[in-house]
């Protein structure tokens, strides 16, 4: 008898072919296997108990980098007898349903290989396999197969062929396959003038035009190959931007004071920290303490940054006050291919990795735009010729001690599928754009949502082009039309624009929903807490996000009621938040904490000693005028991390996002590290007022901080009780409404000594509940856009047509004519 067996889910890219074809080589099992748009499809002859069994083997052995979502079996009305088993050739009918796999860090046997002498790929660059390698970023079309990727005109050799052929190989179907004789060429391009010590040697001819600043040329025969040349440049102290798997990074030698300060001066970026590459694990625990759950996620397939505790005296000697300016920790990653591992394996010692871009604009992915900008950063480029076609920043985490993980970046390695196991979503094709900071979009599709890459700041136009860019690439793989776009209540962002435009070309509804409810919605969705039959506390932190009542909240207490809830009405009611200050100069208020300590501790008389040598004279007379004309208040849990770490004499003007709340963080934990979490009950700040239970006394706050100040309290007591006074308002909160579950979301709750006393006094008490997939900081806005329109039943009288044929081509525009040109790009630019 003939069965059919389909599986879905996160299958191609991940070797489940050839083991699909060796398990039905050991069972005698005759039929095929292939990649079709819907995951893998499996024909086989057998009796109905042994395709049960088959079927079962699959789905408990599967690959480890394979995320299976559904499987179903059936017997095939058209009976086939086949003599042999093989893998055929992919099928393209239909729609595509599956999820797209990302990239993968180099496996154990690919970096055994590329050290091995006697190994015909010793020290090839671009080494991969059937379970590693580049996915995402070099896809341009469905289903995954070479013809499809940035490799198509990669023509195998002979040997290489003959692996690709062979079943026993583990390179059997590896669309990704090649080698020295037939593969990817590195070139080193240098920057001009070039380093006196650099240039021994080389000959060199102009093939970009010469500026008044620098020239490019290429080097023709450096003394050395393009490895070496780069590890001899990071010891004389350069600079040098490397084409890795989804852009471009920084990288010079993190022990050496001078190369860091360079790099900063160049890149535009005085004190945000920079991530750094260590050569393996062994090297990175002498700098750093590193957990088993830290060292499992930094050996990891997605091969993410992760931050780490640094040790009092690190052996590397890498320069800390230019690499984690006034800080504790350090982001620290493996290398996660097969050119980082050669470099830093014969550098043997951590470098800087940071993004190839100047400060605030999107990573560099192009080869023309890093010789255009880059060459003016770095002393040398090492890049090669394969394109890639999905930009993505490295992902970055930390580990909380309960085990517990927090994404603060979910983009190479992690994104764009977004997978529970057995939940399938309402099968309407809906666009959800997101917020205007750490912007990511949400495409739910045939059942399956994709949450994009993180896509960096939207003020900036080239992060905006950038962001329609990948908008395009994953609507034109997808085939998908949308019959509802959802976008942010803020009618000045440019996601909000975006949404409103593609509208009204597709003619199609657009919904708008409030920027913390989607933060409730995407906490709830992520920990299916909306089947809940109890109702769930939301406390939702942020910086800034356009309210109800038209004022910025960011200090939000939702209930959701749980199924009991009308899902026709408002399904959260805000049952508290913190008291309104106002909100000063507009963006220069998160750019300078001394305003939020302004605003808040406006009108507190005992605060002026400590608020006024932070401002001239001029500037303390014009801004005494501000609060009583200012309109716009907010509720900023960010912005009163602010103004406490101002206070505090932390930070009265930042470089980046959340400086001084991690400054405050850290001063908190050495007060933690030295005295422990059992802060006594009577040092805690007091912020309900009995009389409004839901309105937080911001000012009552900040009224017993300048006390503790002018008791010359110590500065990292009153950090800690800071933290610590939070913490015992979100229990008070949850007793007074006689709540039993918590979900936590907003950019504050990636304040890891926040999370792990959040885990330490409330745990006996409450659920606990926080992100697990997503970030959560704004990158899960448009996840929680989506998951808010579909509890609320906006999308239930949708008819969601499935294809993109069913409309004019012109009507993408310019998305699909992004994607367009990236296909063109990719194909002409290969060899």
């Amino acid at each position: 008898m003939t069965w059919t067996i389909s599986i879905r889910g996160q299958v191609q890219g991940v070797g489940f072919r050839p083991f699909v074809w060796r398990a039905a080589l050991e069972r005698n099992l005759t039929g095929w296997v292939a990649n079709g748009l819907e995951g893998v499809l499996i024909k086989i002859n057998a009796s109905e108990q042994q395709a049960l069994d088959f079927q079962q083997y699959i789905l408990l052995n599967a690959p480890k980098t394979a995320r299976i979502t559904t499987s179903a079996i059936a017997p095939d009305d058209t009976e086939s007898f086949f003599d042999t088993f093989s893998i055929s050739d992919s099928h393209s009918e239909g729609l595509p349903v599956l999820h797209l796999t990302p990239d993968v860090g180099i496996c154990a046997d690919c970096r055994a290989e590329i050290h091995d002498p006697a190994n015909r790929r010793y020290r090839y660059a671009f080494t991969t396999c059937t379970v590693c390698g580049p996915r995402f970023s070099i896809l341009t079309g469905l289903p995954y197969d070479r013809p499809f990727t940035a490799m198509y005109t990669f023509e195998m050799c002979k040997a290489c062929k003959a692996e690709y052929a062979d079943p026993a190989n583990r390179r059997y179907f590896a669309q990704t396959n090649s080698c020295q004789d037939c593969g990817i060429q590195l070139r080193l391009v240098a920057g001009s003038p070039v380093p006196a010590a650099l240039a021994a040697g080389m000959s060199g001819e102009t093939v970009g035009a010469p500026s008044d600043r620098f020239v490019i040329r290429q080097l023709k025969q450096p003394v050395q190959q393009p490895v070496q040349q780069v590890i001899a440049a990071w010891q004389q102290g350069a600079i040098v931007a490397i084409k890795g798997i989804g852009g471009y990074l920084l990288t010079c030698d993190a022990t050496q004071a001078e190369a860091v300060a360079t790099l900063r001066q160049r890149k535009q970026r005085p004190t945000k920290p920079f991530a750094m590459m260590y050569p393996d694990l062994e090297t990175l625990t002498a700098d750093a303490e590193v957990s088993q759950l830290e060292a499992e996620q930094l050996q990891s397939p997605a091969a993410p940054i992760v931050l780490l505790d640094v040790k009092e005296f690190p052996l590397s000697g890498f320069n800390r006050p230019g690499i984690a300016p006034g800080l504790h920790k350090i982001g620290a990653m493996l290398p996660n291919a097969p050119l980082f591992e050669l470099l830093l394996r014969d550098f043997r010692k951590p470098i800087v990795a940071t993004s190839g871009n100047i400060s605030h604009a999107p990573l560099i992915f192009e080869d023309e735009t890093a010789q255009n900008e880059l060459s003016g950063i770095a002393d040398l480029i090492l890049t090669h010729n394969r394109p890639i076609v999905m930009p993505q920043d490295d992902s970055v985490l930390a580990m909380q001690p309960s085990g517990q993980s927090v994404i603060l970046r979910r983009a190479r390695g992690l994104a764009p599928a977004f997978i529970q196991a057995g939940k399938q979503a309402p099968d309407i094709t809906a666009l959800a754009l997101g917020a205007e900071m750490k912007s990511t979009f949400a495409l739910a599709h045939l059942g399956n949502i994709n949450v994009s890459q993180y896509l960096g700041d939207l003020a900036d136009f080239d992060t905006q082009q950038r962001f329609q860019l990948v908008l395009g690439h994953l609507l034109g793989l997808f085939k998908a039309q949308p019959a509802i776009i959802i976008g942010d209540l803020h009618p000045g962002y440019f996601t909000t624009q975006l949404g409103q435009s593609l509208a009204e070309k597709w003619k199609v509804p657009f919904v708008q929903v409030q920027h913390h409810k989607a933060h409730f919605a995407a906490v709830l969705a992520e920990n299916e807490l909306f089947e809940s039959e109890e109702p769930v506390l939301g406390v939702i932190w942020d910086g800034t996000g356009l309210g109800d009542d038209k004022q910025i909240w960011g200090g939000e207490f939702f209930i959701y009621k749980g199924q009991k809830a009308d899902r026709g009405a408002e399904i959260f009611e805000r049952c508290g938040h913190f008291g309104y200050f106002p909100l000063l100069l507009g963006d220069k208020m998160p750019r300078e904490p001394r305003l939020s300590a302004f605003a808040a501790c406006y009108g507190i008389a005992e605060a002026d000693e400590w608020l006024q040598p932070k401002f001239s004279e001029t500037e303390w007379k014009l801004y005494q005028k501000l609060p009583a004309t200012e309109t716009l208040k907010t509720s900023s849990v960010g912005r009163i991390f602010d103004a406490v770490a101002s206070l505090l004499g932390l930070a009265d003007k930042v470089s980046y996002e959340g400086e001084a709340a991690l400054l405050l963080e850290d001063l908190a934990r050495g007060h933690y590290k030295q005295f422990g979490f059992k802060q006594p009950e009577n040092e805690l700040y007091e912020l309900i007022d009995p009389e409004y239970p839901t309105l937080l006394g911001t000012k009552k706050l900040f009224r017993q901080i300048i006390s503790d100040l002018n008791a010359r309290k110590e500065k990292a007591c009153i950090a800690a009780t800071f933290h610590f006074s939070l913490v015992k308002t979100i229990g008070q909160i949850a007793r007074q409404w006689d709540i039993k579950k918590i979900a936590c979301s907003g950019g504050v709750f990636q304040n890891s000594l926040l999370l792990e006393m959040i885990e330490q006094h409330l745990t006996l008490d409450y659920q606990l509940f926080f992100h697990r997939q997503l970030s959560p900081n704004d990158e899960n806005i448009s996840f929680g856009q989506w998951a808010y329109a579909t509890a609320t039943g906006s999308l239930q009288s949708l008819h969601s047509p499935h294809s993109s044929s069913l409309i004019p081509d012109h009507a993408f525009s310019p998305l699909t004519s992004h994607f367009s040109l990236l296909r063109r790009y990719v194909f002409s630019n290969s060899r």
